[in-house]
This record gives structure tokens, C-alpha cells and sequence, in this order.
């Protein structure tokens, strides 16, 4: 997964002379929290949000002074964090937990290309580990080692199992990891007897798959 593939392309902009109130008719009308700043060649010259806009504009004085005298380029954060279309899409949450910031900035060859958003990345690790799915959810603990996933994903493909997305982190021990998988076709049943008896496996959960409500195991 890479930024390319959930950012917002030609995001809104606006430029660094304009007027603050200019500002704040565009986050309104598109419900936008920020906007990044460009000059006429498209180069990200900073980004300005509507809690700075606000501030300002409580301090500026009467509408007409505002266009006259004040410009966003006088409100706009100068230090911009951004990312290439290629970066990976953890490296961009990351990012922004680093930072403390709910958006990045797309930038190619200098120029905005797009923006990506918490709510975006949100919405992608939802879509890849089937967030509203029917399918069965199932996460698991084994040992750290090689060979446990192609394992377990061989015996559920025994039993005609088709997993249709899988993630692997870090457990509370480091010679343990856990694995969840969405797995469509067979049963909860017949999915947990298939791999009951692997080796080191424990089953910590299991979401869906026959309409039942999530339940925590242990073996």
C-alpha cells in the first residue's frame, strides 16, 4: 500500500497572498480542517489550518482591513512534513504520529500532486483488513519462527479456506507473533479444527464467519 493509492488528488490550495478570509470560505465550504499553501509554480510554500485562521482573524480587525492589510502568508506554518506518491502508506501514519499532524502534503518534483489524511489511512488499513466484511476474522499466536504462516495457511487451504487478507505483529513475547487473517469459504467450525492441532498455535480471537458473535479462546 503506498500513498498514490488512497491520497486525494489536485487537493484544494491556496496561494500565500490571499486574503485570510479567502481562507476560511474554503475549508468551510469543503470541510476541510487545512489547506497547504503554494505559490503560482505549485511548490508547497507551507500550510495554514482553520484554528489558525480563526485565531488570526479575532485579532485582525474589520473584513475590509483584513483584505487590505493581511495575507494567509502571515498565518501559515512554514515547515511542511511531506510525502512522495511512492511513500508506503505505514511510513505516512507514522509520519503523523511523529508529528502530531492529520494530513500530509503529496509532493513530486516539487509540486503538490495531492493530500492524504488520517481519515484516508483509516479508511485503507479498514479495506485491508476487511473492516464490514462477512468473512471469518481470525487471530492467532505462534511461535516466531520461519515457516508457521505458510503452515497455517496450507491447512486452512485444505479445508478449501481462501484468505483473503492477512497481517502479522508483534506479540507480547518476541519469540511469539500473532497473525490475523480474513478467511471466506468454510465454516468458524471447520476452520479451528482444521488448524487446532499446529504446533505452538493459539487462537487469542475469532470475528463472523456464521453470523456468531466475536469470541476470545485460548487453548
Amino acid at each position: 500500500m503506498f500513498v498514490r493509492d488512497c491520497m486525494t488528488r489536485n487537493p484544494v490550495t491556496i496561494r500565500p497572498e490571499s486574503d485570510p478570509l479567502a481562507g476560511v470560505a474554503l475549508l468551510k465550504s469543503g470541510g476541510f480542517r487545512r489547506l497547504p499553501v503554494v505559490d503560482a509554480e505549485g511548490k508547497v510554500v507551507g500550510i495554514v489550518t482553520r484554528t489558525d485562521l480563526d485565531l488570526f482573524l479575532s485579532k485582525a480587525g474589520s473584513p475590509g482591513v483584513l483584505k487590505r492589510q493581511h495575507r494567509v502568508d502571515q498565518v501559515i506554518k512554514r515547515e511542511v512534513v511531506t510525502v512522495p506518491p511512492d511513500c508506503p502508506l505505514e511510513e505516512a501514519a507514522n509520519l503523523m504520529v511523529k508529528h502530531k499532524i492529520g494530513s500530509l502534503p503529496v509532493v513530486e518534483d516539487g509540486r503538490i500532486v495531492g493530500i492524504i489524511t488520517e481519515t484516508d489511512i483509516f479508511k485503507q488499513f479498514a479495506a485491508v483488513l476487511g473492516g464490514g466484511s462477512a468473512s471469518l476474522r481470525l487471530t492467532v499466536q505462534v511461535p516466531n519462527v520461519p515457516g508457521q504462516l505458510a503452515e497455517l495457511a496450507g491447512r486452512i487451504a485444505q479445508v478449501s479456506g481462501n484468505i483473503s487478507s492477512v497481517v502479522a505483529y508483534a506479540a507480547d513475547r518476541p519469540e511469539r507473533i500473532n497473525i490475523t487473517l480474513r478467511v471466506e469459504g468454510p465454516d468458524r467450525g471447520t476452520v479451528l479444527k482444521a488448524i487446532s492441532d499446529q504446533a505452538g498455535l493459539e487462537v487469542l480471537h475469532v470475528w463472523g464467519g456464521e453470523g456468531e458473535e466475536p469470541t476470545a479462546l485460548h487453548h
